[in-house]
């Protein structure tokens, strides 16, 4: 229930960002003013794209019985590609509010962004994909909104190849500075971008020109977008630690001398207590504990109470992309799992977990029937937990659903999911024990918590320095 309005509220401060855009191109005045006027709008569509992606990770991973937290599912990269480019465009009109640079990056990034969400829409609600996020099956809306991506992006393309020979140069600035790393920050997140655009749609353009049905999988995507997604770690733990305009690379070097100290300390300790461990995944624990180390360097030799709000926020907002990092990583490089047919008081065992079938049962709810099987899993010699999966069937229309049970530690989840019987009288157990999984959740929630200190810091500061304008009406009053 959280889930859809969240993205829809991203969605529509994006389509504001927009429109700012276009009105600035219109106006021919794309200036510091206009970022601040749109900033604002931006991050707010970014919180709520951030908690719309995050709880609708964990509704397909509690709900879908499947086990794990993201499937490269198209419907997901609908929600995803607003999200990269919205990312993009609030580095990029943070540049431009600042420093005045990055301007026609800014506007264009602002047209990405909006058309990334139509693209989105289209997709789920024309009925074009088969899928459990999908909804809206309608042939005839699905046309309408093209009709709309087609006029509203088209005409801000063309009005941007119009008007973007009269848009200023910012201010310069040297490879080496923090302008330097937005614009790498900028390039790699258009990477990834165009990576899970390809993905999502080539299959569908595939489909409707020669009827070959094609599926683009997680092989693909982990394959493409992972090493450019650490690549966009590394910069964003340097970036914040570089000076504006320019700096030099000894410096930078001696301030991140510590994040790197702790990224080699984690390489060495995974080689040799993990050594089976994934390329992919090892580079991401390595990159997650340099990155949350670096994301608290802005704090150190600080007064923190004196610390601007948005600082805060910046801060948190990275700190939580390094554990959600984290929590990806350990579910890679850590998980186990167990598949097996159980009959009624026999055990299995799953990472440091012994899981007996107590029973099977059936049970009805408001609007439904399930079979539930009750689990006493077991730890070492710790107590015993209960948990109940179901195997649930829906009336109207027939479905059928999986409820998964799960017991959350410390440490990570046990995670369980009910099957068919077989000709035997067994049950169908799919048993997985994840290490630190929920750190992905806890990293997107503190994403957008940090977001959230940012927004109302550049609030307060906005509206503070507007009230000391001369002819401000709280300076007239004054």
């Amino acid at each position: 229930a959280f889930h859809p309005p969240t993205l829809y509220l991203g969605y529509v401060g994006i389509s504001v960002a927009f429109s700012f855009a276009v009105g600035a191109l219109v106006t021919r005045d794309v200036g510091k003013d206009f970022a601040r006027a749109m900033r604002p709008w931006v991050l707010a569509a970014w919180i709520m794209l951030t908690l719309g992606i995050t709880a609708g990770s964990y509704w397909a991973y509690y709900e879908l019985g499947w086990g794990g937290w993201w499937f490269w599912d198209p419907v997901e990269n609908a929600s995803l590609l607003p999200w990269l480019a919205a990312t993009a465009l609030l580095h990029s009109v943070t540049v431009l509010a600042t420093r005045g640079g990055l301007r026609a990056w800014t506007v264009m990034l602002a047209v990405v962004a909006f058309s990334m969400s139509m693209i989105g829409t289209f997709l789920v609600r024309s009925g074009i994909l088969t899928s459990v996020h999908s909804f809206a099956v309608d042939p005839t809306r699905g046309a309408f909104i093209l009709i709309l991506l087609t006029l509203y992006i088209g005409g801000a393309l063309a009005l941007y190849g119009l008007r973007v020979g009269t848009v200023r140069e910012g201010t310069t600035f040297d490879p080496v500075s923090r302008e330097g790393a937005l614009v790498a920050n900028n390039l790699l997140l258009s990477t990834i971008l165009g990576v899970v655009l390809v993905g999502t749609l080539y299959p569908l353009a595939l489909e409707a020109a020669t009827g070959e049905k094609l599926s683009v999988g997680p092989p693909y995507f982990n394959a493409a977008a992972g090493p450019v997604a650490l690549a966009l770690v590394a910069i964003m733990a340097a970036g914040p630690l570089i000076r504006w305009r320019r700096d030099r690379l000894a410096a930078l070097a001696r301030r991140l001398a510590l994040p790197l100290a702790l990224a080699i300390v984690m390489l060495v300790a995974l080689v040799l207590l993990a050594p089976g461990v994934g390329l992919l995944p090892l580079l991401g624990l390595v990159f997650a504990a340099g990155a949350g180390a670096a994301s608290l360097a802005p704090l150190w030799k600080r007064n923190l109470r004196r610390t601007p709000l948005f600082t805060w926020g910046m801060v948190v907002a990275h700190l939580g992309i390094a554990v959600s990092l984290a929590g990806m990583a350990c579910d890679a490089a850590f998980t186990r799992e167990t598949l097996t047919a159980a009959r009624v008081g026999e055990t299995a065992r799953v990472g440091p977990y012994a899981v007996r079938l107590e029973g099977v049962a059936p049970v009805a709810g408001p609007n439904w029937t399930a079979i539930e099987a009750t689990l006493v899993a077991r730890r070492g010699n710790g107590r015993p937990l209960t948990l109940k999966p179901q195997a649930r069937m829906f009336s109207a229309p027939p479905t059928e659903t999986n409820e998964a049970a799960i017991a959350t530690r410390i440490d990570g989840q046990l995670y369980t999911v009910l099957g068919r019987p077989d000709e035997q009288g067994r049950w169908q157990l799919r048993l997985w024990w994840k290490p630190f999984v929920t750190l992905i959740w806890f990293g997107g929630g503190l994403i957008a918590f940090g977001g959230l200190l940012s927004l109302i810091g550049r609030l307060r500061r906005d509206g503070k320095a507007h009230a000391e304008q001369p002819g401000s009406a709280a300076g007239d009053s004054a």
